[in-house]
């Protein structure tokens, strides 16, 4: 979303637990994260078009920042995958 990633940030210093150990300890798999993923373009389209459709079972989402409405609520300024 509209955010800078402070509360990213934030959760990757976390010493106890790290992140690392948090993950790793609950089995945590780690889809997609702008600051982590490798994923890009099409293929991030396609990973997220999957987790729609079912293709890709998905319990958690999280959506960090804010969610840009833009002039007259067009969302214009936060756009991703012609949406």
């Amino acid at each position: 979303g509209g955010a800078c990633s402070g509360n990213t940030m934030s959760f990757l210093n976390a010493e106890e637990p790290t992140v690392c150990d948090l993950i790793a300890d609950f089995g945590i798999k780690v889809l997609w994260h702008p600051s982590l993923g490798l994923e890009l373009g099409n293929n991030l389209q396609t990973l997220l078009w999957d987790c729609i459709l079912g293709k890709i079972p998905l319990d958690i989402l999280v959506f960090e920042g804010t969610v840009v409405n833009a002039p007259d609520g067009t969302g214009e300024w936060n756009r991703f995958a012609d949406r």
